[in-house]
């Protein structure tokens, strides 16, 4: 087993959908998960406003890194007939 840290961000609309989530990806560390939390937050709400959803003060957006354990994937080979 390989641990990731999949970066999920959560996102509240005030007078909107309730909560909206976006999985963003897998990160071999939980340090480079937090850097593109932050970066992910910060586009995430670009687009928001890009949308006119709103302004900062009505949505409330938070990024976590979840530890997560997945399975060794070995490439197969093909196997060569003689």
């Amino acid at each position: 087993m390989i641990k990731i840290w999949f970066l999920l961000v959560l996102l509240s609309v005030q007078d909107g959908d309730p909560l909206i989530y976006k999985g963003i990806m897998g990160y071999d560390s939980e340090s480079k998960c937090l850097e593109n939390g932050a970066m992910a937050e910060k586009f995430m709400m670009e687009m928001e406003m890009r949308k006119g959803t709103g302004d900062e003060r009505i949505i409330k957006m938070e990024s976590f890194c979840l530890p997560f354990d997945i399975f060794d994937q070995k490439k197969k080979t093909k196997e060569f007939e003689s």
